[in-house]
């Protein structure tokens, strides 16, 4: 089976989000049991083909949502279903002009390339797998939703309608996705992401070394939504009680928060000392920062999955999450974590404080969340079930 997977980009040696992590992971799966597997991300015209097997299209699109978003008073609200249109139309002619050579069985993206669904014409059928969008996340934090939020999540549900197949990463997410397309939620098929066996390995083959200082550690963009400003506030209240505490904050910057808003948060009661901001972190390094933590926190306001939670899990690690979203699907309050509400930074340093204070404790949670994602989330258990999917869509194409 010749599989194709659309995607705005596609990180093979430096890593990325939970949905670029997932096609990296997937397309490695795939052709380790003899399927062909097509990458066409947005980028530079470049074409390559990775470790001899998985060949990467990069498609070059001129972004003009960006301009219109900086350039013009009304922009902002045409910004998001430009993007919708310009990305859909230029990785789905990268599509055409690859299956003129090399016929591709089934094309699998996310919920932003699908709008070109909507256009006529013969196209290799479609599997949407959702992993967030836009407009969900904005409404979760309670920000500003504008037109453009509301009419770019529309024409994706439109090309969404279209596809043969749509699967969610939680059923939190399946829920939220059945609402929208107004289906039967059974519909929607739950394939948990797995997690990246060049972690895996590395994870469960770990040996423990001398505990150093205590560590908490957040893995993922310094964001709003993902709750970085609670957890730079929890700091004080954590280090009252645990004062060698050590944070360390490994992503990059969103433009979500400012450098005024982060300088101000750092600014507090010395929270500077206890933290260290490590930026993006390539995924072969990320091994050593989960050995080095003594518990993992994922404070989002909004999470359809959270790979970063099951990548910490794989090591052994306590997690303290927010209770929405697809994370409790993953943190079973009391056996593999804790759980609180978003945006509560005081419940989150108890938690911390409850966990960085009890040995027992975090060894307790860090074997049982180990067993967890070794029995869900090993891309072994992932592969099949997507693949199963997979081959029905496919198969119905033939019998057509």
């Amino acid at each position: 089976m010749h599989v194709c997977y659309l995607t705005g980009e596609y990180h093979d040696a430096a890593g990325g989000g939970g949905a670029e992590s997932y096609v990296k992971t997937m397309t490695h799966a795939l052709t380790s049991v003899g399927h062909q597997v097509s990458v066409i991300a947005l980028g530079k015209n470049n074409e390559q083909t990775l470790d001899g097997r998985v060949r990467v299209i990069q498609a070059p699109v001129k972004n003009l949502h960006w301009y219109l978003y900086r350039g013009l008073p009304f922009g902002k609200s045409l910004a998001q279903p430009v993007r919708e249109i310009e990305w859909s139309r230029v990785a789905w002619s990268a599509l055409a002009r690859l299956t003129d050579t090399n016929p591709v069985d089934v094309v699998e993206t996310g919920e932003m390339m699908v709008t070109q669904q909507l256009v006529a014409g013969s196209k290799p059928p479609l599997i949407v797998r959702g992993h967030g969008n836009r407009l969900a996340i904005k409404r979760f934090t309670k920000s500003h939703v504008g037109l453009g939020d509301v009419l770019g999540r529309k024409l994706e549900l439109m090309g969404m309608r279209r596809a043969s197949a749509v699967t969610a990463v939680s059923k939190f997410q399946a829920s939220e996705l059945a609402r929208d397309l107004s289906v039967p939620e059974e519909t929607i098929k739950v394939i948990p992401n797995p997690l990246s066996p060049a972690l895996a390995r590395q994870a469960f083959a770990q040996t423990n070394g001398a505990p150093g200082r205590p560590g908490v550690l957040y893995t993922g963009r310094i964001e709003f939504n993902k709750g970085s400003l609670e957890l730079l506030r929890s700091v004080k209240q954590v280090a009252a009680r645990v004062p060698d505490v050590e944070y360390f904050f490994a992503g990059a910057r969103h433009s979500s928060i400012d450098d005024r808003a982060l300088e101000s948060a750092l600014g507090v009661n010395g929270t500077r000392e206890h933290v260290q901001l490590l930026g993006h972190i390539l995924w072969q390094q990320l091994a050593d920062w989960y050995r080095r933590a003594t518990v993992f926190v994922m404070p989002s306001y909004y999470e359809t999955f959270g790979i970063s939670v099951i990548e910490a899990m794989a090591f052994g690690l306590p997690v303290v999450a927010t209770r929405t979203g697809g994370l409790p699907e993953i943190v079973e309050d009391g056996v593999t974590g804790i759980l609180v509400p978003a945006g509560d930074s005081q419940a989150l340093a108890e938690a911390l404080i409850r966990l960085l204070s009890d040995s027992d404790m975090r060894t307790r949670m860090g074997r049982a969340g180990q067993e967890r994602v070794r029995s869900e989330f090993t891309v072994d258990r992932v592969l099949d079930r997507t693949l199963a999917v997979y081959e029905s869509v496919a198969f119905q194409n033939r019998e057509r």
